[in-house]
């Protein structure tokens, strides 16, 4: 016989009933777990977790150290130098400046328009004078007397106060020798610098007057 429509079999209602009862205490949280399901979750949560094995500790590389690179010795390289031209004394020559004073100055342009000169030539005839007669004579000679004398007390020599030291600049134009020799004779005659050994030198040489 055919069952009437809408009407549930015995086996219907277990198959509804295993089905709620399952899904339910899965999901919801409800009572403990029945028959099979109850022993599976036993088992799981009562299982120890496995534990990873231990790795064994594996040495560290050993690097072998840097071999030094040997360096070998390049060869000495000599550069040969040219040796250096000599100079040429006349292409050191530069124009040189001393002070002498207004009476030897007028005194000195006047003897090189007389005798066609140039300023090197006079300073140097002036320092041939010198040497001829001393320097020291010369130099003492040029010598005022000192505003302060004493016969117990040495003074010292006054080295601003000679006379054909002045304002007036000149100008002679000496090679680097020919300063040197100068230079030597100024040291010689004890005075401090060029300037004044040349107006010294040039006051006793001119002609005219001479400074008082």
């Amino acid at each position: 016989m055919t069952p009437p429509k809408n009407k549930k079999t015995h086996a219907d209602e277990d198959e509804q009933s295993m089905s709620d009862e399952g899904v339910g205490n899965l999901f919801s949280g409800g009572g403990a777990p029945s028959g099979a399901l109850a022993g599976w979750a036993t088992s799981q949560t009562s299982a120890p977790a496995a534990q990873p094995a231990a790795t064994p500790a594996q040495p560290a590389p050993v690097t072998a150290a840097p071999r030094p690179m040997a360096v070998v010795p390049q060869p000495t390289r000599t550069v040969a130098e040219e040796p250096a031209a000599p100079a040429n004394d006349a292409d050191t020559a530069r124009a040189v400046g001393f002070y002498v004073s207004t009476n030897v100055a007028n005194r000195f342009r006047k003897y090189r328009k007389q005798t066609d000169l140039t300023h090197t030539q006079i300073v140097f005839l002036a320092i041939e004078a010198a040497i001829d007669k001393g320097l020291t004579e010369v130099v003492e000679d040029a010598r005022r007397a000192p505003k302060f004398q004493s016969k117990l007390f040495a003074v010292a020599p006054d080295n601003s106060d000679l006379r054909g030291l002045g304002p007036v600049q000149l100008q002679y134009k000496p090679t680097r020798a020919q300063y040197g020799i100068i230079d030597g004779l100024v040291a010689e005659s004890g005075l401090p610098d060029h300037t004044k050994f040349l107006a010294v030198v040039l006051d006793q040489f001119l002609p005219g007057r001479r400074d008082a």
